[in-house]
């Protein structure tokens, strides 16, 4: 009898023993096989970019333009420049050539003065005295060509008219609207605004 309790303490133990030892594999397990799933941080979203305004702002310089056109590669030589010779009207003359054509950066003292000072009805063809090609916007006028003396300018070559639409191209539209009166017609990428309406009247 007693060798057979000593046996059943002893299968009990053996059956306890290994049921502590699967509790533990299994801890074991749970700790350290297991495979945590990383939570990554949410993608950030693009910054939108801002596209900057080109257009310019009255008083523009003389010198403002013609950095713009060297930046926009046309081509153009600076040969000079003058504080208009006296003109009280002008505070500044760049004289400077494109394609072997000269090309005038005038900046008045305002877009007012420019507008009496000038003269001319944009879209209408330059006259005998005046260049192939003029553009004004606020208080600039740029006049590309020689003066056509006794006569009206006649149209250049294609080389010249592809030059004075690059040079359209690289004002507009920093000097918006741009005003142009030219022997060829070159179109400006950016429409003038549509006229608003007149207000409705309530008036009986």
């Amino acid at each position: 009898m007693r060798n057979s309790n000593q046996l059943d303490r002893g299968r009990r133990l053996s059956i306890q023993a290994a049921g502590l030892t699967a509790l533990l594999c299994a801890v074991a397990l749970a700790g350290c096989g297991g495979t945590a799933i990383a939570t990554g941080s949410p993608t950030p979203q693009p910054t939108p970019l801002l596209t900057p305004d080109p257009h310019l702002t009255e008083p523009v310089t003389a010198d403002q333009i013609f950095r713009a056109l060297g930046a926009a590669k046309v081509g153009i030589v600076a040969n000079n420049a003058n504080s208009g010779q006296g003109n009280p009207n002008i505070v500044k003359v760049i004289n400077a050539d494109v394609g072997s054509w000269p090309l005038r950066i005038t900046e008045y003292r305002s877009s007012a003065i420019l507008a009496k000072v000038a003269g001319w009805k944009p879209g209408a063809k330059p006259a005998r005295n005046q260049a192939p090609y003029s553009f004004a916007g606020l208080n600039i006028l740029i006049e590309y060509g020689s003066l056509s003396g006794a006569a009206a300018p006649k149209p250049p070559d294609a080389t010249r008219q592809a030059q004075a639409a690059a040079i359209v191209t690289a004002l507009d539209p920093l000097l918006w609207p741009l005003a142009k009166r030219t022997v060829t017609d070159i179109p400006s990428r950016t429409a003038e605004p549509a006229a608003s309406a007149p207000a409705a009247s309530n008036a009986p």
